[in-house]
């Protein structure tokens, strides 16, 4: 407890010079001379442009941060460009908004939250920034819109529900780098394809591929590793398996 107290009085004087200000249709909190966007009453509507700058009595300032749930819930949302310069996208940022379809994110973001897009039912673009190894828990549980998932070689691993219920896909692709696989991160998809490229099999999760038509897709691994994959608990569903030579 007094603990706790020793932090809210440490707070105070932030809070003290924060402002919240809507400028252009977009609401912010301002404190320690950076903007960050946040939900607003009423939510937010049709496309979307979060600047890198705004100016507010008199002074300007840098736009740095998303907060959590700020596009949540936005049935009306179509889509969001984010500018240059913002590096913190927190959790659940554009949770549930069912009608977003695409989302334009800058080069400069340097932490990322979990849940970023769970429930976009209509996002077509597939986003993930370079700084990532892991693909955080939910951030695409949901997104049926998406048609294919390519992840970069610097994934390590793929978080649970990561991709559950995505079942627009139709290719997934998993590097050779990815080295684990959680808990339903595959969850009810039903791609045509799935490529794997790790020559040892990631460890995996028994429940990933849950609810995956496995009749109707074909797996692609390395062909000496084809046996391993074969024996494996969570990938042995698959019935045609192909060598990547």
């Amino acid at each position: 407890m007094k603990k706790l107290f020793l932090c809210l009085l440490m707070l105070l004087p932030m809070m003290a010079q924060a402002d919240m200000v809507e400028i252009d249709g977009i609401s912010y909190f301002i404190v320690g001379g950076e903007a960050s966007v946040q939900k607003k009453d009423g939510g937010y509507t049709g496309d979307v442009v979060v600047p890198a700058t705004i100016t507010y009595q008199g002074k300007t300032y840098p736009v740095t941060e998303i907060l959590s749930y700020a596009f949540s819930g936005n049935d009306n949302l179509k889509s969001v460009v984010l500018a240059e310069g913002i590096t913190t996208i927190k959790d659940c940022v554009f949770f549930g908004a069912h009608n977003l379809e695409t989302v334009q994110m800058p080069s400069t973001i340097t932490k990322w939250g979990v849940s970023v897009f769970a429930g976009c039912t209509s996002l077509k673009t597939f986003f993930l920034p370079d700084f990532l190894t892991e693909v955080p828990r939910n951030t695409f549980d949901g997104c049926s819109a998406l048609a294919n998932i390519e992840l970069s070689d610097k994934i390590t691993s793929i978080g649970e529900k990561a991709f559950a219920f995505c079942d627009g896909i139709k290719t997934i692709k998993i590097p050779a780098s990815v080295t684990m696989i959680e808990e339903s991160a595959f969850w009810n998809c039903n791609p045509k394809t799935v490529y794997c490229y790790a020559e040892k099999v990631p460890e995996t999760d028994e429940s990933a591929f849950d609810l995956l038509d496995f009749e109707g897709v074909t797996l692609y691994v390395p062909a000496a590793s084809i046996a391993a994959y074969k024996k494996d608990e969570a990938w042995k569903g698959f019935k045609k398996v192909v060598g990547i030579k």
